[in-house]
């Protein structure tokens, strides 16, 4: 975890779970994450297979640009990143497990950010297939970030924490697209022409 909303949030919502595999949304008390609270959301996993915003932190709408109540969660991503987001989606809400995912953010004018998301499971009302507790943030804070709306979301990273020791066999894969390149490998390295 690189980004401080995500340690933030991990440490409250695994301190707050105690025992348990997630604890229940009527336990998180927003007064608690407050230097967080700009980069959370939480998600509506029940109802809607877009896994709807149902509310989202003041940073985020600046992030986007606009409120994100009731926007898709899936539709910040595109292609073999959209079925890796919804993947892992699901395996949050089966196994109450923890998704750390790395992603570029990048704007109309071509400006890309660095972000982290976490995705962290949550009962309501006894049920485990409701909400998900999540964090959207920022690895470092550009200057023009909230000027300029980030459009597109690249994953780049996917990793799996298991807070209860139990492992799912089978885990959402993420390979990441190879490097743009213009030279070519030789055992475990590159070589690209020109230069000295």
């Amino acid at each position: 975890m690189k980004a401080a909303a995500t340690k933030e949030l991990f440490g409250y919502w695994n301190r707050l779970r105690a025992q348990r595999a997630a604890p229940e949304r009527s336990d998180v008390d927003p007064a608690a994450i407050r230097g967080a609270l700009g980069d959370v959301f939480i998600l509506d996993v029940g109802s809607d297979p877009a896994f709807p915003f149902r509310l989202s932190g003041s940073r985020i709408c600046a992030l986007t640009g606009h409120e994100m109540r009731g926007e898709s969660f899936l539709d910040f991503w595109r292609g073999p990143d959209r079925d890796t987001a919804l993947s892992a989606i699901t395996t949050v809400s089966d196994d109450a497990a923890v998704a750390v995912i790395g992603a570029q953010g990048a704007t109309e004018l071509g400006r890309t950010v660095d972000l982290e998301i976490a995705l962290l499971p949550l009962r309501h009302r006894g049920r485990t297939h409701a909400r998900l507790l999540g964090s959207l943030a920022p690895v470092e804070t550009p200057y023009w970030l909230g000027l300029s709306p980030v459009t597109r979301f690249e994953l780049t990273s996917l990793r799996m924490i298991w807070p209860s020791g139990r492992r799912r066999m089978r885990e959402p894969e993420f390979t990441p697209p190879p490097p743009p390149t213009t030279g070519r490998q030789i055992g475990r390295f590159f070589v690209f022409d020109g230069g000295r």
